[in-house]
């Protein structure tokens, strides 16, 4: 396993525990059942730690893929900003819930944080499955493709991994101010909204 397949190995922890500690948290507004109640807040604890690792590991990832094509560069910047947006707001949740019990707004919250993750989710597959982003037998010329990144069980794997989450981290900020202070739009279908943008066919293998 090279290290920017670390995030995609990851990524179902959060996926999976947050929306089982946001559903814990209904069963207890619903219920007020105090069992659900402390469930619910060790899965907040574990699925906001799991938000962070597979942050991270996204962050780094996204300086070792090759990223030529804007579409795929704003596509990989709206996944970063939305599932940090996700992460900030499982951390809040969590330091809400260690020591007070659910209410309904924060009930709310966690549903709609887990509900927004499905996007972000689904921005991740069309950038790997269209795109073509982070796979590594991908000819040569193709804009998009993964880095020689180190192994992950490397011993030059732990300072790459801080390192490149740095640079992604740099990247994704750059980025936003750029829109926000520069103007600049967000390339053409990033939002993966819009009808669908493979790779051209050139780059496709039979």
């Amino acid at each position: 396993m090279l290290l920017h397949e670390l995030h995609p190995s990851v990524v179902h922890l959060p996926l999976a525990l947050l929306p089982t500690a946001a559903v814990a948290d209904l069963i207890v507004v619903m219920t007020g059942d105090r069992a659900w109640a402390k469930v619910g807040r060790r899965l907040w604890v574990v699925g906001a730690g799991s938000a962070v690792l597979a942050g991270v590991a996204g962050l780094a990832a996204s300086q070792e893929v090759r990223l030529e094509a804007p579409r795929a560069r704003d596509m990989t910047f709206v996944h970063g900003a939305g599932n940090a947006v996700i992460t900030l707001g499982a951390l809040g949740l969590m330091a809400w819930r260690l020591g007070r019990a659910p209410t309904v707004t924060t009930t709310v919250l966690g549903l709609g944080a887990c509900a927004f993750a499905l996007y972000t989710a689904s921005l991740g597959g069309k950038m790997v499955y269209e795109q073509g982003i982070g796979i590594n037998p991908m000819p040569g010329q193709a804009p998009q493709g993964t880095l020689k990144g180190p192994l992950l069980l490397s011993r030059e794997a732990p300072a790459a991994l801080v390192r490149d989450a740095g640079r992604g981290l740099a990247w994704l900020w750059g980025r936003a101010r750029a829109l926000r202070s520069r103007g600049e739009p967000l390339a053409t279908g990033a939002t993966g909204l819009g009808p669908g943008d493979a790779l051209p066919p050139a780059y496709v293998r039979a």
